[in-house]
C-alpha cells in the first residue's frame, strides 16, 4: 500500500510540476539560461566518430580519463556482439547472442520505453521548459516527461525506480549538470544488452550557439559493464513543439496475429 501511494503521490506532484512549468516557462525562459525551447537531434557524425567541436571538448574533460566514448549516439547503433569497447559483463555478452528484436515487437513490450539513458541519445526532438525550481524536459520519444529538481542536493532514499528516475539539477556557469537514480533497467545498446536499476547517469547541457545544444551523457554501472560510458549528443533550435508519441499496443497485437503465437519467441 506504501508504494502504490507513493505511485499516485509520484503522478501527482508530477502533473503540478507540468503544469506549474508550463504556465510560467515563457515568462521565465528569456530571463534564464536560453536552454529552453524544442531541440531536434543534430544528424551526422559525434564524437568520437568526428572531432569534437570546441563546446563539445570543454564538456568532454569532465569524462574519466578511462571513460569510453561511444560512437552509437543518434541513429547509429552498434551491430550484434559490438559494444563500443565497453567491457560488459560476460554473462550479458552471452545473453546478447540469444537476443530476439522481434520480441520487442510484441504486445506485452512495444508500448515498453527503452529506457531514459537511449531515449535521451535517440533520434526524436526533445521540448524543455525551464523554471526556477524545476527544469522539465518532454520527450517525444514514449512520451517521457523528466522532472529536474533545481532545488534538491540530495536524491531520496525511498524514491521509486521509474523510467526517468530522480534528477536533481544545478547550474555551474553556462552549464546544467544533471544527476539522475532510481531508472528501473533498461536498454544499454539495442542489440540485448541492458543496464541495471543502479546505474548513475550525469549529463551537461550547454549552448554551443543560440541555436546549438550539446548534452553529454556519461553514467558508470558495475552491474552490467565495468568502468564510465559517455555520449556526445548535439541538438539544433527549432520552433516547434513535440508531437505525441502515443504507443498503440494494438501494433504489437497485429505482429503477434500475423505470425502466430508461437511465432515470436517471448522474454
Amino acid at each position: 500500500m506504501r508504494m502504490v501511494g507513493k505511485g499516485i503521490a509520484l503522478l501527482g506532484s508530477c502533473a503540478l510540476a507540468w503544469a506549474m512549468v508550463v504556465a510560467t516557462a515563457s515568462a521565465q525562459s528569456p530571463e534564464g539560461h536560453g536552454i529552453a525551447g524544442f531541440w531536434s537531434m543534430s544528424f551526422g557524425p559525434t564524437p568520437p566518430r568526428r572531432s569534437p567541436t570546441p563546446t563539445e571538448s570543454e564538456l568532454m574533460a569532465y569524462f574519466p580519463d578511462d571513460a569510453i566514448v561511444l560512437a552509437d549516439a543518434g541513429s547509429t547503433e552498434f551491430p550484434p556482439g559490438d559494444y563500443g569497447g565497453l567491457a560488459v559483463r560476460d554473462s550479458l555478452r552471452e545473453a546478447a547472442k540469444s537476443y530476439d528484436p522481434q520480441v520487442q515487437t510484441t504486445v506485452s513490450l512495444t508500448c515498453r520505453p527503452p529506457g531514459l539513458i537511449y531515449s535521451m541519445q535517440g533520434p526524436f526532438p526533445i521540448e524543455i521548459f525551464e523554471g526556477h525550481d524545476l527544469i522539465v524536459v518532454k520527450l517525444e520519444y514514449f512520451d517521457l516527461v523528466r522532472v529536474i529538481f533545481m532545488n534538491e542536493t540530495q536524491h531520496p532514499d525511498d524514491w521509486p525506480h521509474s523510467h526517468t528516475g530522480h534528477s536533481i539539477g544545478r547550474w555551474d556557469g553556462d552549464t546544467l549538470v544533471v544527476d539522475t537514480v532510481k531508472l528501473t533497467s533498461g536498454t544499454l545498446f539495442n542489440n540485448g544488452v541492458d543496464h541495471t536499476q543502479d546505474v548513475r547517469l550525469v549529463e551537461r547541457f550547454r549552448l554551443a550557439d543560440p541555436n546549438t545544444l550539446v548534452v553529454t551523457q556519461q553514467f558508470e554501472d558495475p552491474g552490467s559493464f565495468e568502468g564510465t560510458a559517455a555520449r556526445v549528443v548535439s541538438f539544433v533550435r527549432g520552433q516547434d513543439h513535440v508531437y505525441p508519441y502515443d504507443c498503440d499496443p494494438a501494433y504489437g497485437l497485429a505482429i503477434d496475429s500475423r505470425q502466430g503465437p508461437e511465432a515470436v519467441r517471448r522474454p
